[in-house]
């Protein structure tokens, strides 16, 4: 009996390490994606709209500044990413990126 109760409590173990570690990489996983899309198209500033839409898919959520420019965000779970655009559709920089190792090396924006 006791055999049992210790194989069951490795065998606990080991489901609640897999759920521990898998669970997190695989909901993150849509992050990580739009995130290597970013890091892939490179430096965004000065970049269109329409470029950096067709590289990493359309913004999330779009909000008119009240100096004209335009913020666009995209956001997937783990990662979120902001730029601003100018009134001439170029993007003037990143305003915010957040996300699990993010060490971001686009242009902030001013």
């Amino acid at each position: 009996m006791w055999l049992m109760d210790s194989s069951l409590g490795a065998l606990l173990l080991v489901v609640a390490a897999v759920a521990a570690f898998g669970v997190p990489y695989v909901v993150r996983a849509p992050g990580r994606t739009l995130r290597r899309r970013f890091i892939a198209l490179g430096n965004v500033k000065g970049r269109p709209r329409r470029e950096i839409e067709k590289t990493v898919g359309p913004a999330s959520q779009v909000t008119e500044l009240p100096d004209g420019r335009t913020l666009l965000q995209w956001r997937a779970t783990g990662y979120h990413i902001a730029l601003v655009f100018g009134k001439n559709g170029r993007c003037d920089g990143v305003t915010h990126e957040n996300g699990r190792r993010v060490r971001s090396t686009a242009q902030q924006a001013g």
